[in-house]
């Protein structure tokens, strides 16, 4: 004997379907109405020309997106285009003016760039936009990013999650919404209309104009927290180029996740041997934050910026010391980038 469907059930999934609709229109709503703020601050950037290869890659020329951080006419960005010195950027704002922008200086630590124009006429733009804390920023929150690098008419949108903080050593927010050159430079906000961050290609190992190239379509976008932004800006303003910070150490390439944070290299001439460190030694806290493990240093300390100063404690002999140093730039070439997995 068939058993017959309850006479209320058509009734119950019009119900689900009817509530399932709203949900997907009310969220729909909520991207259109964020993206359509931000808009008016988003820079479509064109790069033309520059050095042929940086490193063991080519440059190509492009386009871009960026991010007015202010009516002064700085704009924020992705280092993706820039690292080739271009020999000339145009930038179409929403308004559909034009002009021609000059690079201020690289942060080759987080891969920005900072752009500036001149005369920028700011009655097309909005008074400004809220900036999110990093406190503030939630795994699972909902996340749009937005690009114009492929069209001039409207931005490209990809939503997601917050699926990960205090990535690529300690710099980046992680996004399974999709990230690439279509929108590197651009802003991921959240549903509220906060900046939270700018996309960029980051590597745990690379600094190279391919940098995060592994990671290009496989559901883990990268951004730098919008509240780092800030801080590195000033420094960035003053037209020097910001690179990560080194003292010349290195651990035992097959320990650095699971060992003591014991020094196996101590290179001359760099901050560490000048300061007295040894092989051997054991690295037991940065700046005063206890550690247990090359991993805890190197997620501290991956993050610093040359001419940083940063405080060592160290155990040799069973007897503690103490330290002061000052980081030194890391070298941009390819023997360095290889050898930097294995400490700073």
């Amino acid at each position: 004997m068939k058993k017959s469907l309850p006479a209320h059930l058509p009734f119950a999934v019009s119900i689900v379907l009817c509530f399932l609709s709203s949900v997907l229109f009310a969220e729909e709503n909520a991207v259109h109405k964020v993206v359509t703020d931000i808009s008016p601050w988003l820079v479509r950037i064109d790069t033309i020309g520059g050095l042929e290869k940086v490193g063991r890659e080519f440059a190509n020329e492009g386009t871009s997106t960026g991010l007015l951080l202010d009516r002064s006419g700085f704009v924020i960005t992705s280092a993706f285009n820039f690292l080739h010195d271009p020999a000339s950027i145009l930038l179409r704002f929403a308004d559909g003016s034009k002009k021609v922008a000059r690079k201020v200086a690289t942060d080759h630590n987080r891969m920005l760039t900072l752009l500036k124009v001149e005369n920028l006429d700011p009655a097309f733009l909005p008074e400004s936009y809220a900036v999110a804390l990093k406190d503030s920023i939630r795994v699972g929150d909902a996340c749009v990013a937005v690009g114009v690098a492929l069209s001039d008419e409207e931005p490209n949108v990809a939503s997601g999650i917050i699926s990960g903080k205090n990535r690529i050593w300690r710099k980046a927010i992680q996004t399974d919404a999709a990230v690439g050159p279509n929108n590197y430079g651009g802003p991921l906000i959240d549903f509220e209309g906060r900046v939270l961050a700018i996309l960029v290609p980051l590597s745990m190992t690379s600094t190279s104009l391919t940098a995060g190239a592994e990671t290009y379509d496989g559901g883990v976008g990268l951004a730098i927290p919008m509240e780092d932004v800030q801080r590195v800006l000033p420094k960035l303003k003053e037209e020097k180029d910001l690179f990560p910070g080194t003292i010349g150490i290195g651990f035992k390439e097959n320990r650095i996740f699971i060992g003591e944070a014991l020094l196996d290299i101590v290179a001359p001439n760099f901050p560490a041997a000048q300061a007295g460190l040894q092989p051997g030694d054991k690295i037991i806290a940065v700046d005063g934050k206890a550690i247990a493990s090359a991993l805890e240093f190197m997620m501290l300390f991956r993050s610093c910026d040359a001419d940083e100063e940063i405080r060592l404690t160290f155990r040799r002999n069973n007897i503690d010391k103490e330290v002061t140093l000052k980081t030194v730039a890391m070298e941009q070439n390819a023997e360095q980038e290889s050898s930097a997995t294995q400490g700073d």
